[in-house]
Parts: structure tokens; C-alpha cells; sequence
């Protein structure tokens, strides 16, 4: 059977749609993706809140700001009277003996507080010969000289028969030996203890003075 050259068979090559090159592979650097992501800067987050209020500084007792100043020990001491720690330590014999005289000086302040608080003459009498007692001690720790510290024993020891002066008790006895009695015997040893051998005072006015 011959076939007729106008046959409607056609080739399967015939059918299909012209096919389009490959696309051309390109090695300039602006074809490859761009990887690199830029990051764009990072905005600080707005809040709507208000900021926390300032704390209010303390307030003293009478309703005003607190003021801290620097401790001053020193200081302290040049307020607190003739009764509190010196400042300089005294080391001549003109010194201690001004330091003593102070120390005596603060016994009619506190006999006052007591009396205010109400106490009896006795106690009184005690607190007072007590202060006088104690700076007498403490009079003799800042003496440099051993030997003068030992005079000062001695005649106690002998007026005495104390190295440290004279007890309470002592004291008693004796304004009852003057005949005093009852709360007089109390009210003596006050005023006693307010005073100083002026004698002494006058001798150690000097600052070279010595025993």
C-alpha cells in the first residue's frame, strides 16, 4: 500500500514547539543573589510609663532635710564641758593640775542634776566625792615622773593611811568629828569636794613648776 506524500501523519519532531536556548550562565558577581541582609538599627523602645519618682531625703525632727556631717570626736569633746575627755591629753604638771581643777569645776553641774532628779544628800554626797576621787586617779596616770606619783602616795598614806586619799566613809567620820550631824554631814562633804588647795593652784600656776 503506498502512502500519499499529503498524508496528515506527521513526525513527532514536527509536533513539538521549538525549544529555546539554555539561558547563558553569567560570571559577573552582580548575577549571583545578594545573601548579605542589612540590618537595619535597632530603635530604643518607647515606653509610655513615667519614670519612678525620686526618693524624698530624710527629714530631721523638725521637719526640714537631713544634714549628716562628719563625726567629729574632738569636736564632741570641746562641747561636752570640763567633765568630758580632753582633747590633748595634758603631760606638764601646770597642765594636769588645770585638767584636775576642771574635772573639780563639774561637781556642782551634776550635784544640781541630782538634786533636780530628786536624790537624797547621801547619794549627793557620794557622786560628788566619787568625781573628786577619780580625777585624783587619773590626775596621777598622766604624771611622767614615778617619783613625784610616789610623793603624792606617800602623803596620802600618811594623812590618810590610803595611797589613793581618802574613802567615803573616812570623810564621814570626819565631819561627824567636827560635830556635824544628819544630812549636815552630807551637805560639808559637798562642798568639800567643789574645793581645790588654792595653795597648790598657785604653785602649778607656774608651767615649769614642780613637785
Amino acid at each position: 500500500m503506498k502512502l500519499s506524500r499529503n498524508s496528515s501523519v506527521r513526525s513527532p519532531k514536527s509536533d513539538s514547539a521549538p525549544s529555546s536556548p539554555p539561558p547563558r550562565r553569567s560570571n559577573s558577581v552582580d548575577s549571583k543573589p545578594n545573601t548579605t541582609t542589612t540590618s537595619s538599627p535597632t530603635r530604643p523602645t518607647r515606653s509610655n510609663s513615667a519614670p519612678p519618682p525620686a526618693r524624698p531625703q530624710p527629714a530631721d525632727v523638725t521637719g526640714g532635710p537631713s544634714r549628716t556631717r562628719p563625726r567629729d570626736p574632738d569636736g564632741a569633746a570641746r562641747v561636752n564641758g570640763p567633765d568630758a575627755a580632753p582633747v590633748k591629753k595634758p603631760t606638764t604638771n601646770s597642765e594636769i593640775r588645770n585638767w584636775y581643777n576642771q574635772k573639780v569645776a563639774s561637781i556642782p553641774a551634776n550635784d544640781a542634776k541630782l538634786a533636780a532628779q530628786g536624790a537624797s544628800l547621801e547619794d549627793r554626797a557620794k557622786a560628788a566625792v566619787k568625781i573628786r576621787h577619780e580625777a585624783r586617779l587619773e590626775a596621777r596616770s598622766f604624771m611622767s615622773n614615778p617619783l613625784e606619783v610616789m610623793m603624792l602616795k606617800a602623803r596620802d598614806f600618811f594623812t590618810y593611811g590610803r595611797l589613793d586619799g581618802p574613802s567615803f566613809d573616812q570623810l564621814v567620820k570626819g565631819a561627824k568629828a567636827k560635830g556635824l550631824t544628819g544630812d549636815d554631814v552630807y551637805q560639808s562633804l559637798i562642798d568639800s569636794s567643789k574645793r581645790t588647795n588654792q595653795t597648790v593652784n598657785n604653785h602649778f600656776a607656774n608651767p615649769q613648776a614642780k613637785l
